[in-house]
């Protein structure tokens, strides 16, 4: 093979090493790009999540509202007398209750969404590490290929 057969060849492979550290970035992309997605969905769930416990706790506390005041206006109806400690400690009773069903309900709800969040914090440190790999993948492939070539000898 003269002079110049040798040095097409190189060129090919020189060629082809571009390519394969080209495919292997591109890879990489795509995985950041799903990972940065996921990650985006995962933080808007989050940030839903938060307003659904704000909303449940609203919604909890008219509701417990409307139980104690159903339980004042029985009480009254009946005559009962209001500073009567056993009335007194059945409203307690029930208002402690409906104060521990919503504490457990919107604690439940965010738990939710700080996993969500942390989950997101994952997938975007995932998607820095598949670029950065990329990168290393491309860089060694590059380095192999060019160790690999066999370079004309002077004669």
């Amino acid at each position: 093979m003269g002079a110049s057969g040798a040095s097409a060849a190189g060129g090919n492979s020189l060629a082809s090493i571009g390519l394969q550290a080209y495919a292997t970035i591109l890879q990489s992309q795509g995985v950041a790009a799903a990972d940065n997605f996921q990650a985006a969905k995962l933080e808007q769930a989050a940030k839903y999540g938060e307003l659904k416990a704000v909303q449940t706790g609203g919604q909890m506390t008219r509701s417990l509202n409307q139980t104690l005041g159903n339980i004042d206006a029985v009480r009254a109806a009946a005559n009962a007398d209001p500073s009567s400690p056993t009335g007194a400690a059945f409203r307690d009773n029930q208002e402690s209750i409906g104060n521990d069903q919503r504490g457990i309900a919107v604690d439940s709800i965010l738990a939710q969404a700080r996993q969500e969040r942390a989950d997101a914090a994952y997938y975007r440190s995932a998607a820095d590490n598949a670029l950065f790999a990329g990168e290393i993948g491309a860089a060694a492939g590059i380095a192999k290929g060019i160790a690999g070539m066999s370079l004309p000898v002077p004669g």
